[in-house]
């Protein structure tokens, strides 16, 4: 009766994997992309459910059919967050270089 235990760890893992492809939608996604820009928050459609964390607060948003709702402040720890102030960081600088130019 060990097959029991280790057909249920079997399943449990398919499923994991099948909500985890759903949680993360590509870019040609219809609905739930990350944006990374003002330029893409501007453009996302009412009931998107695009998703945007702003950098300096670590505050998520969701595009809803009502518009933009507060989801959740992101925790400062956060690989997320952290790659986001990050590139954030390079843009700055990068466009501080070019201003000097």
């Amino acid at each position: 009766m060990k097959l029991k235990p280790a057909i249920a760890l079997g399943a449990a893992a398919l499923l994991a994997a099948s909500f985890g492809a759903l949680a993360e939608p590509t870019d040609d996604a219809p609905y739930g992309k990350h944006l990374t820009s003002t330029e893409a928050v501007a453009q996302s459609r009412a009931g998107s459910f695009d998703v945007y964390i702003d950098a300096p607060t670590g505050f998520a948003f969701v595009h809803t059919p009502t518009g933009w709702t507060f989801t959740r402040k992101v925790q400062d720890d956060s690989p997320v967050l952290a790659e986001l102030r990050a590139r954030d960081s390079r843009e700055l600088l990068t466009s501080a270089a070019l201003s000097e130019q």
